[in-house]
């Protein structure tokens, strides 16, 4: 017994000056220091519950209009709904409206980037330097003029009918080649 009120009197001495502590830290949380709004919103309550401990209770109003302080210009408009409601929403509440609005916003970005890159990739290939490996000749510098490999022969040069059904290859071709 004598050593829990050895821990109470040693909690308790310092209390006031935890309490000035973490009421400084209370009020000066931004929203720019966290990477995401649960992060933010889950140390501003810690904040708010060690306030508690030490006999500075936070109510829900105050601590719902210091997480509307903090918070970033992407998440003002929901800053605004809940400044401007006549009874401020529970602390939950406001969480959940925020990470909400910013889970709209990672989606509309992801949707964004990824129409993004099907507009690029439907360009065509990205054009190729001049110096790179893939521009150089692999046949010893030559020039192949005989692209489509038929011994040097064009279509027009196989001797066969003059609509090119089978040219080059004897005669061959898918319907849908000599369908036109």
């Amino acid at each position: 017994m004598e050593a829990w009120n050895r821990l109470r009197d040693i909690f308790q001495d310092n209390k006031h000056s935890r309490a000035i502590t973490l009421e400084y830290d209370f009020t000066h949380v931004d929203m720019s220091d966290f990477s995401n709004v649960s992060t933010y919103c889950q140390h501003l309550k810690s904040l708010a519950d060690q306030l508690k401990n030490v006999g500075s209770p936070v109510a829900n109003d105050r601590l719902v209009l210091q997480l509307v302080s903090g918070l970033t210009e992407p998440s003002q408009g929901v800053a605004t709904l809940i400044r401007q409601r006549d009874t401020l929403p529970q602390f939950y509440q406001a969480r959940s409206m925020l990470t909400l609005e910013e889970a709209g916003r990672a989606k509309k970005a992801a949707q964004s980037s990824s129409a993004a890159l099907v507009a690029r990739s439907s360009e065509g290939p990205p054009d190729v330097p001049e110096n790179s490996s893939s521009n150089r000749p692999t046949n010893g510098g030559k020039r192949n003029h005989n692209r489509n490999n038929n011994g040097g022969r064009s279509r027009g040069n196989t001797g066969q009918r003059g609509d090119a059904r089978g040219a080059g290859d004897g005669g061959l071709q898918p319907w849908w080649r000599w369908r036109r």
